[in-house]
């Protein structure tokens, strides 16, 4: 049978393979799934009858450079500061070469999969072909088995391990079906939003009942933002102006909502109340729908998530505007790869597999539920920032994928681009409890906050009765709102620590003498959260009613919303937008609030790390300073 029919067999598409008996002189390992993973064991062999649809990522040309090219003109240090480069200058830069595609090709060849079993994608990108699954074993050196989820209960075919010839490897990226597992066939159990959790239901911001502003109240009080953030109290916290920014053509804010949707009564009950700067009741995002995508909903249907993003965005942006990139398709809410349909929509370079797009992880289109049509790539222009409340667990995806969508926002970040990440809200895993850590103990951080061409922003709160002239601490891991809240932050296991926050990464282990146990996180990987700001008692109107939330999915539109303000200042100067954000970050810590209390949590409900003087695991470099932000990127060139 053909391994796109194995649903019916209760097989879902994805690979790990055990080792193969022997292994060839000419051949070396290309991907090892790294321990086992979490809520997966292994159920039986692969059946022998299966046809799999096997894909082969080329690497891109010049990728290894792109690190050095984008930090070249994001180093504030650098005489190439702020000089980006075009889309087309982007994509011509790393399109594969020729010759790379003919080796592969070859390669196929002598193996018995000669040029009419295998195609090329136009750009490129990947070569595709079906075949047995003897044969992908044999050329591969690999061995598939079928792997149980014990949450679901759903099947998945894959390897732990596979291998290609020496000299083919430094021509390709991945290789699927191999060592990674499918998403969720249940509806119930697919995106985890803010919670950087790999199985589990959907579910709302955390948030609780507020009661709503008596009649004659001040909205601009700021005496009650230890127990109620309003806009007032946001702007008093960092220094914002009270006074709108001014109107800068084209330097929307962009906000990226995916399964949740906004709705304009609770908007418009937002803005009545919060009424400075005045927001005209009917404001609203401009809609960017991808793949089915549309806004806006009833106000019973309402997202806890769009509407805190908006709520918190708008008041810091307006009269600029917001541009909403919903992603609402069904099938797209269900597939790990929730970030690729947005991907794919502003690159049309990385639309499908040509570039970046796995069909075992991704969404694919024409889906038979909410999106008839193929998918949407190209037809939309990036913003100069973009906000995401969304993230997985870093291990849900090979270790190639995972890089070859970090490469993606690396070239978004060439092009001038700054893309804003909440770190998540539990601490150094994917999800609350023991299940978030891996199967080996060690932490278990999320992506794309681990990215190290995104900026992860983390959690603060103000203490009880404290004043927003007094120091913020890290959010406090509380069992409120009905759930434990701790700033996401930690280690990457995949990416390697920038050279940018180098030093003051290694000044925060160096001087710490808390830190986890040897071993349970990966100190050489990139780290995280770079920055902060206030995540707890967010007030919030949401289907008519009026809520505090929490979690680091308000951190994010807070600090994305401050560089667009900054971005905007800069245009009027005559200068570019700020684009990639983190060399300057690191560069200018007086930019920052230091955070030197509180803690975040890992394996076993523990304190994983803490936050202290300079950056830290919990808070990053700390809260913004608008007014010193505002100097610092003014006098750049």
């Amino acid at each position: 049978m053909h391994f796109a029919n194995l649903g019916a067999a209760a097989l879902v598409a994805f690979s790990a393979c055990a080792t193969a008996v022997s292994l060839p002189s000419t051949h070396v390992l290309h991907e090892k799934r790294s321990g086992n993973p979490s809520q997966w064991t292994k159920h039986s062999l692969a059946p022998r009858d299966v046809t799999l649809p096997v894909r082969i990522g080329i690497k891109p040309r010049n990728i290894e450079m792109g690190h050095d090219e984008l930090m070249s003109i994001s180093d504030p240090a650098s005489p190439n500061y702020g000089k980006h480069w075009t889309a087309q200058e982007v994509h011509d830069f790393f399109a594969p070469a020729a010759s790379t595609v003919h080796d592969v090709r070859k390669w196929l060849a002598s193996a018995g999969i000669g040029r009419g079993r295998h195609q090329v994608a136009p750009s490129r990108g990947h070569i595709e072909f079906d075949a047995s699954i003897d044969e992908v074993e044999s050329l591969l050196n690999a061995k598939y088995e079928v792997w149980k989820n014990t949450d679901t209960g759903a099947l998945s075919l894959s390897c732990d391990e596979y291998h290609v010839p020496a000299h083919i490897q430094k021509h390709i990226d991945f290789i699927t079906p191999t060592i990674g597992m499918s998403a969720p066939t249940d509806p119930k159990n697919s995106l985890k939003r803010r919670a950087v959790q790999s199985h589990g239901k959907i579910r709302q911001p955390i948030h609780r009942p507020l009661s709503p502003p008596s009649s004659g109240s001040d909205p601009n009080n700021v005496t009650e933002c230890a127990r109620s953030i309003s806009p007032a109290c946001v702007r008093a916290l960092y220094n914002i102006p009270d006074t709108a920014p001014k109107n800068v053509t084209g330097n929307e804010l962009g906000i990226y909502e995916s399964g949740d949707t906004y709705d304009q009564a609770d908007l418009d009950a937002f803005f009545k109340y919060f009424n400075t700067p005045e927001i005209p009741a009917g404001t609203h995002p401009i809609l960017n729908g991808v793949d089915g995508g549309t806004a806006p909903v009833p106000q019973e249907e309402g997202g806890g998530e769009s509407m805190l993003d908006f709520q918190l965005a708008y008041p810091l942006v307006h009269p600029q505007g917001i541009r909403l990139f919903q992603t609402l398709d069904l099938q797209s809410t269900q597939s790990f790869g929730i970030f690729n349909p947005f991907l794919d929509a502003i690159d049309k370079s990385y639309c499908t597999y040509d570039g970046g797009d796995d069909p075992k992880i991704d969404p694919q289109f024409p889906d038979g539920s909410g999106w008839n049509q193929t998918a949407m790539c190209g037809v939309y222009d990036p913003p100069h920032v973009i906000s995401f409340s969304y993230a997985l667990a870093e291990a849900t995806y090979p270790a190639a994928y995972a890089e070859r969508q970090c490469h993606e926002y690396m070239k978004l970040g060439l092009q001038g681009v700054s893309l804003i990440f909440a770190s998540g809200d539990n601490g150094t895993l994917s999800r609350a409890g023991d299940a978030g850590c891996l199967s080996d103990n060690r932490q278990n951080p999320g992506f794309p906050a681990s990215c190290p061409y995104v900026t992860a922003v983390g959690a603060t709160q103000l203490k009880k009765n404290a004043t927003v002239k007094d120091a913020e601490v890290a959010v406090i891991p509380e069992y409120t709102y009905g759930a434990v809240f701790t700033s996401g932050g930690g280690f990457s296991n995949y990416f390697a620590q920038p050279s940018y926050q180098a030093d003051a990464v290694n000044g925060y282990l160096k001087n710490n003498t808390k830190l986890p146990k040897a071993g349970s996180f990966n100190r050489t990987g990139r780290a995280f959260p770079d920055v902060s700001a206030n995540g707890l008692n967010i007030t919030v109107v949401t289907n008519g009613e009026w809520e505090s939330q929490a979690g680091t999915s308000a951190s994010a539109p807070i600090f994305a919303s401050i560089i667009t303000r900054l971005n905007g200042e800069r245009i009027l100067a005559g200068k570019k937008p700020v684009g990639f954000l983190n060399p300057t970050l690191y560069s200018h810590p007086e930019m920052f609030n230091d955070i030197v209390e509180g803690e975040n949590w890992g394996c076993n409900a523990e304190t994983a790390f803490t936050a202290q003087a300079g950056w830290d695991p919990v808070t990053g470099l700390g809260t913004p300073k608008y007014p010193k932000m505002l100097e610092v990127f003014l006098n750049l060139p």
